[in-house]
């Protein structure tokens, strides 16, 4: 899982400059117990024991708390104006101590993101109840026996544990399987004992932090007849690793707005956070320098690895030959009979280069251009491999010409499963959008919109039950044509998870999501309708069409990626008008039955959007009466 967001060096640089407000309250119980309060009526205050000091200051929405102090007990009795929380040791690493068993934050019932750093916890089991408004959780450069969050109703994006040790693998690792697009950030060689965990726990723990896992090559060590495992993860680390603050070789510094308060702001703070950007600064540079090295050798070494497999030494993946593929996994496809009839001849395939991250990767078939979806060989565990399956039997099902076109499935070399889809000669619709070189007339505009609509109409009235899972201009691709067709990638049952009050949100502040999720969506309330969804995202996605600028970018150019989202979200939650299209010129030239439409698609009512089919009604007249004006 790959850590996404704003990075941490980027949050220090803004609290620098003045761009991010962090109010600021320093505990100063030196060599004494401080107790730290929150309280109904929005103020927070410290006090050490024996009278050794106190402070009471009202709560602003992002709070840093820098802590000396022996020990600290957290006394949280409320607060709806904390958005950010963030508790530092102030010089070295102090014991976080709680009067109560578990941490409970519940109470600050406004608040989305809770940070800890330089934190050595007391409790054998740290175990944090969190409402269900928090989506980051930060605990860096610190130390824990295990690690536990007891809440259900999780909005968790990212999970963020860099440089945090640990006495075992913490079970917030295993006790639940996330959503495949939650970040976190670990390193399992900060493990410094061995863990005993059931088959079941494994399978959850190798599905959230598979690569993590590898990376640090755990081993089995014992395995009793039940299944249950004695796992270990720590060997002998070179002293660079242990440094402060240091990033696993190999991985991204990952963070995001949730951490904003990491940058110690006020008079005292002023020279920390220069000395801090400058480490940062080096930090990073090293890191980058790391990285690449180690994609450099992993690509020379698996080409090495395929030239030696293959004749004529073919700079290509070619197809396994019918002997290479094991009987299980024949037995993949030879016992499906709706992916038997998909089944492509294993030679006339190819892969050619990879398409950004991820498992897709342009390809020829037939020496025609295509794009194919794998599951690598090296990925051990088969749920991967069966959940790409799966999405290949629902993409069979499906035929509309504004969605592209399943070619059929495969294996090819070093590559467990693979799926061959329609290539789309222009990109995304994205890319299209911001060439100043395409000219898009009112016409084209519509007709766009309304290859979108049909594509949307199709899946919402399929016996399955479909929608788009995260529609958005960079879902929807084009050809030469200029034709519009959604992602058949995109197209899952209306069941999956889209984010809701029982599914993990599958968004991240700071990269151009939030503008596309619905207000039912970012507040996590009741009824959930997947088609519904995919609705208000239209009208964003009509907006951007029309004004061919990203949505809300006057309000991005103004604040930044990542605090334009969270002002976003302040504007749903207080209901303020959502206009993505911001009343630009251009969108005002769009008929007038299409801005109503739009008006009516970003409705905070979900009942009161239209349905896809009204959308390609509306679509079609108005494309009737620009025709008309225009003879």
């Amino acid at each position: 899982m790959r850590p996404t967001g704003r990075s941490f060096l980027a949050l220090v640089a803004a609290a620098a400059v003045g761009r991010i407000a962090v109010a600021q309250l320093d505990v100063q119980c030196s060599g004494l117990t401080a107790t730290l309060s929150t309280h109904s009526n929005n103020s927070v205050s410290y006090s050490c024991v024996d009278g050794g000091g106190s402070k009471e200051m009202p709560m602003q929405s992002d709070f840093q708390v820098n802590v000396t102090a022996s020990s600290l007990v957290l006394d949280l009795q409320g607060g709806s104006t904390i958005v950010s929380l963030n508790i530092t040791s102030a010089s070295g690493g102090r014991t976080l101590v709680s009067n109560q068993t578990e941490l409970d934050f519940t109470s600050l019932s406004n608040m989305y993101s809770l940070g800890f750093e330089g934190v050595t916890f007391h409790q054998d089991v740290v175990e944090l109840l969190l409402s269900s408004t928090v989506r980051y959780l930060h605990i860096v450069n610190s130390s824990l026996t295990d690690l536990s969050i007891l809440s259900n109703n999780l909005a968790l994006t990212s999970i963020d544990l860099a440089d945090t040790s640990f006495t075992r693998i913490p079970k917030v690792l295993y006790e639940r399987e996330y959503a495949a697009e939650m970040n976190i950030t670990v390193d399992l060689l900060m493990v410094n004992g061995t863990t005993k965990l059931s088959k079941e726990q494994q399978d959850v723990l190798m599905s959230n932090v598979q690569e993590e896992y590898d990376a640090a090559s755990c081993q089995n060590d014992t395995q009793s007849p039940s299944g249950t495992s004695t796992i270990s993860c720590s060997r002998e680390r070179d002293s660079s690793s242990s440094s402060s603050y240091a990033i696993p070789a190999g991985r991204n510094v990952s963070s995001d707005s949730g951490s904003t308060a990491y940058a110690n702001a006020g008079d005292n703070g002023s020279s920390r956070v220069s000395t801090g950007v400058l480490v940062a600064i080096i930090v990073v540079v090293v890191v980058i320098a790391v990285v690449l090295a180690f994609f450099i050798l992993r690509m020379y070494f698996r080409r090495k690895a395929a030239s030696a497999n293959t004749h004529n030494n073919e700079a290509t993946a070619t197809l396994m030959s019918k002997g290479d593929a094991t009987a299980d996994k024949g037995s993949f496809i030879s016992n499906d009979e709706l992916l038997r009839n998909f089944r492509l001849p294993q030679s006339d395939v190819s892969l050619v280069k990879s398409m950004g991250t991820g498992r897709l990767w342009m390809g020829e078939y037939n020496n025609s251009k295509v794009v194919v979806k794998r599951v690598e060989s090296e990925v051990t565990d088969s749920y991967v491999t069966k959940a790409l399956m799966a999405q290949a039997r629902t993409f069979a099902t499906i035929s509309h010409p504004n969605i592209t076109n399943l070619v059929g499935v495969t294996w090819l070399a070093g590559t467990d499963f693979a799926v061959v889809t329609e290539f789309m000669d222009k990109g995304n619709l994205k890319t299209v959008l911001t060439n100043t070189d395409v000219d898009l007339d009112v016409s084209t505009k519509l007709q766009m919109c309304c290859d979108i609509a049909l594509a949307l109409a199709y899946l919402h009235e399929t016996e399955q039950n479909l929608c788009a899972k995260q529609l958005s201009s960079r879902k929807v691709l084009v050809n030469k044509a200029m034709d519009c067709k959604l992602s058949l990638f995109e197209c899952v049952p209306s069941s999956a998870k889209l984010g809701g009050p029982s599914t993990a949100a599958t968004y991240s502040y700071g990269m151009g999501e939030v503008a596309w999720l619905s207000p039912e969506v970012i507040t996590r309330s009741s009824p959930m309708d997947a088609r519904k969804n995919n609705i208000y995202a239209f009208g964003v996605l009509v907006s951007e069409i029309f004004t061919r600028v990203s949505p809300y970018q006057s309000l991005v150019e103004e604040l930044g990626n990542t605090m334009s989202d969270v002002e976003l979200v302040k504007r749903v939650r207080r209901q303020d008008p959502l206009v993505p299209h911001e009343n630009r010129r251009e969108f005002l030239e769009a008929p007038a039955s299409v801005r109503q439409m739009v008006e009516r698609c970003l409705s905070y009512a979900p009942m009161s959007r239209p349905t896809a089919k009204d959308l390609v009604e509306v679509l079609h007249n108005a494309k009737e009466e620009v025709a008309t004006n225009s003879i």
